[in-house]
């Protein structure tokens, strides 16, 4: 729950356009902090869903926050852009921008919602863009604006927002970042989150949509560099926990530090950014070689699963693997971009059968998805499983039976992308474990399909 904030500077008319996970975070958090909001959108489910005081994803505490507000008066939701902007001091544009398989924006969802805005909307209109977008974006989202309506001050404020996670990191944020060209109207702006008593940096506009790319960028190298140095540490017996512990001790890096060796990331916020970088350093002749490897690193890790299982069996051919988890990551239902989709897919490309367990993925979310079975628990999951691989952690999943697991499967692998359990406890029920850099890259030898039962 959000931490104390003082009253509001001035209670506001604050309209939110967007009805996904940003949209519905921010109008929430901003009616809670005391303000009049709107959230606008044309998404028919999604709109019932809000209105109902339901998130179209599961967001911790959000459903609740979203129904004290509703009942409160102080949110709605529409679809009505006219009603939205009427009354509206400040605009948000906090749509969830879409991406292509390859990461790269597709930005025309986020500049019809300008178009809408200056077209529903006369008069004055500062415009808050939350979206995540290349920069020089928001530049263009305020001229579409001022074609139809009359001036347009644009702010851009990046949202750093963690699915499963983002009240807190909403409430609890590490600083605001606000840019505009006129820093009296970034200043203004700032006045609506002062009051959660966070740090507020006022700049430039290019420099915070800058700031966005460069702050995901960062997070994404870190990511690369640990799990490449998590590789050499399963070939040499290291292990890249203790070696990410010893980094984190220099005052250099830090103890926050993104230094945790796993899948990589998944889900297009990183990737988007470093496609968007790549992208503006082709536009001004430039090379982005440190990105591009970034990228390559990190492209390579949906296959880890299958090359460790491989190095174990000889092929993965005809395996029959049960996998924990499927969500973009631990305490959301979103599938959209999950690695762990990514890694069935190379799975059942080698030829392996595939059965998966989550308790919190919402499947109707995926159009098509991979020709794989949906198992009722994680027990039945482990029915004559050869082995089991957990790629998304859930409440809960510490306190399962793991001799009952062990007990239920025909061999004995369990790979850990998670790094989640302890090797030696883990190989005391019965498991031939294997984490990420944890220096096992090859399992043991006896633990192949024709492995007996459990203990």
């Amino acid at each position: 729950m959000p931490s104390s904030f003082r009253p509001p500077i001035r209670v506001l008319n604050i309209c939110v356009v967007g009805l996904w996970h940003q949209a519905c975070v921010l109008s929430a958090a901003f009616a809670e902090m005391g303000h009049f909001v709107v959230g606008v959108g044309n998404d028919e489910v999604a709109l019932n869903s809000l209105r109902r005081g339901k998130a179209p994803l599961y967001e911790p505490r959000l459903d609740a926050m979203l129904r004290r507000n509703i009942k409160a008066g102080r949110l709605r939701y529409t679809d009505d852009f006219a009603d939205a902007l009427a009354n509206a001091e400040l605009v948000f544009v906090a749509i969830d921008t879409p991406v292509t398989d390859q990461d790269e924006p597709e930005l025309e969802v986020v500049l019809q919602a300008a178009r809408n805005i200056g077209r529903f909307r006369s008069g004055d209109i500062t415009l808050c863009v939350t979206s995540q977008v290349p920069v020089g974006t928001s530049e263009k989202m305020a001229a579409s604006v001022r074609e139809s309506a009359g001036s347009c001050d644009v702010v851009y404020i990046p949202e750093f927002l963690r699915l499963g996670e983002a009240l807190d990191t909403f409430f609890h944020a590490d600083r605001f970042i606000l840019g505009a060209k006129d820093l009296a109207v970034a200043n203004r702006v700032a006045d609506l989150y002062r009051p959660l008593q966070r740090p507020v940096l006022v700049t430039d506009l290019r420099s915070a949509e800058m700031a966005k790319h460069a702050c995901n960028a960062y997070l994404a190298t870190s990511i690369s560099f640990i799990n490449e140095i998590a590789d050499i540490c399963d070939r040499l017996g290291a292990d890249a926990i203790e070696v990410g512990r010893a980094m984190k001790s220099d005052r250099r890096i830090g103890p926050y530090a993104f230094l945790t060796p796993g899948l990589g990331f998944a889900g297009g916020t990183l990737g988007r950014d470093l496609r968007a970088l790549q992208r503006l350093g082709r536009e001004q002749d430039l090379r982005t070689r440190l990105i591009d490897a970034v990228v390559s690193v990190n492209g390579s890790r949906a296959g880890l699963v299958s090359r460790k299982l491989s190095a174990t069996f000889g092929s993965v051919k005809g395996l029959h693997i049960g996998v924990l988890g499927l969500t973009y990551k631990p305490g959301t239902s979103t599938l959209r971009r999950s690695m762990a989709l990514e890694i069935i897919s190379q799975l059942l490309e080698d030829g392996a059968l595939v059965a998966a367990f989550d308790p919190l993925a919402d499947l109707s979310e995926i159009d098509a998805l991979p020709p794989f079975e949906i198992s009722s628990d994680p027990y039945a999951l482990a029915e004559d499983c050869d082995a089991l691989v957990l790629t998304t952690e859930w409440t809960g999943i510490r306190e399962l039976d793991f001799k009952r697991l062990r007990k239920a499967m025909r061999g004995s692998v369990f790979v850990d992308t998670r790094n989640l359990f302890d090797p030696a406890e883990m190989e005391r029920l019965g498991f031939s474990y294997s984490g990420i850099g944890r220096g096992n890259v090859r399992l043991s030898a006896a633990t192949n399909s024709a492995s007996s039962g459990g203990n």
